[in-house]
This record gives structure tokens, sequence and C-alpha cells, in this order.
């Protein structure tokens, strides 16, 4: 068993369940009425005996598998927001896995941290589900960002969220399994405090 890759697994795992949690707060404001993910694991590989890792979760986008000749249709425009907001989370949290194991190999500089992670995991499951979503974004949005734009922005993620990302890797070194409550005590004091609920601009009419 490849006990030295263990590391880096628990690091990549922690980077998309960091992510998770910082995407998911720009939404909701209570962690736990929203979990945005339900448990982080990693687990040997009964095959070659290297570590694997996954988060269970839900994600942000529900993946329409859209094509030229299978366009979506949205009610209005802010359901089309909702739609393409939510793709482009999805892709972040899918890049920050591959980033974060690029930060612990010593990649700081966010585009070597972006080349890093796409040489070493360009056929991997993180970097197929990113690029296939990133290609449905041309049936949500007039115009793409661009793929760096969206690599620069995980970079930020993950470095500027370090320290949580490190706290929840070395928890699950410890304890290869956390669910969501457990991971969520782990990272939160790394976290900047959740800003208050804004009200409506618009509140509803009082009742006559």
């Amino acid at each position: 068993m490849n006990v030295a890759y263990l590391p880096f697994v628990a690091h990549h795992e922690a980077g998309h369940a960091v992510a998770a949690i910082v995407l998911q707060r720009q939404v909701f404001d209570d962690d736990r009425e929203f979990p945005a993910f339900s448990s982080v694991s990693i687990y040997p590989d009964p095959g070659d005996g290297d570590y694997l890792g996954v988060v269970m979760s839900k994600g942000f986008y529900s993946a329409q598998g859209f094509t030229s000749k299978r366009k979506p249709i949205f009610e209005d425009d802010m359901d089309r927001y909702l739609e393409r907001d939510g793709a482009i989370r999805e892709i972040v949290t899918c890049l920050a896995g591959p980033f974060a194991g690029s930060a612990f190999e010593g990649y700081l500089d966010p585009r070597d941290m972006a080349m890093n992670a796409s040489d070493a995991n360009e056929g991997s499951s993180d970097y197929a589900d990113a690029k296939r979503i990133y290609g449905e974004l041309r049936f949500l949005m007039p115009r793409r960002p661009g793929w760096r734009r969206i690599e620069d922005r995980t970079a930020r993620l993950v470095l500027d969220h370090w320290s949580a990302i490190e706290a929840l890797a070395a928890h699950l070194l410890v304890k290869h399994d956390l669910q969501f409550d457990e991971a969520l005590t782990i990272v939160a004091p790394h976290l900047p405090p959740m800003p208050a609920a804004t009200p409506p601009e618009r509140p509803f009419p009082q009742p006559a």
C-alpha cells in the first residue's frame, strides 16, 4: 500500500470539500440547512493498493448534457442565470481537488498550479467533468468566461483557504471518512465569518 501517496489524496479531496463549502456559502447563509456535501472520504483501492477519494455531493449543477440539437429551455432570465452560475461553481469545485494537490506539491503560483494540475489530471474524471460542463456553458450564456479565468478563480480559492484545506486533510489522514457536520466543524474556524443575510431590495407588501 502506497502510504506516502495518502497525504496527497487527502489534500486533493479536502480541496474539493472546502471549495464546495465556500461556494455554497455564496448561495445560502445556513451551512447545515443546505449542506455542501454529505461526506468526504479517502480509502484504499483494492486493486493496486493506492488510495482513492470521494466527496459525496449533489453538486451545484444539474448536468443537463446539452447538445446543439437539444438546447435548454428556461422559464426566465433568472432561471438561466442560476443555472449558468451553478455550472461555473461546479467547474471550480471539480478543479479545486487537482489544484489543491498541486499546492500540496509546492506549486503556489496560480499559473504553475494550473499547468501542473492539468498535466497530472487531464484524463481524470475531475477534468473530464469540468471540461464537459464548460462546453455546456455556451448554451447557458452568450459569452463564456475564458478557461484561464476559471482556473485563476480556482487557484485563488485554494490559496485563500489553504489553512482550511490543510486542517481537513490532516483529519482525513486520521479518520478516513468524515460526515459533513464533522468536516464543517474542522474547517469553519479557518473560514471568514458568514455575512449576515441581507433583506430583499423590494420587501413583500404587508397584508391589508
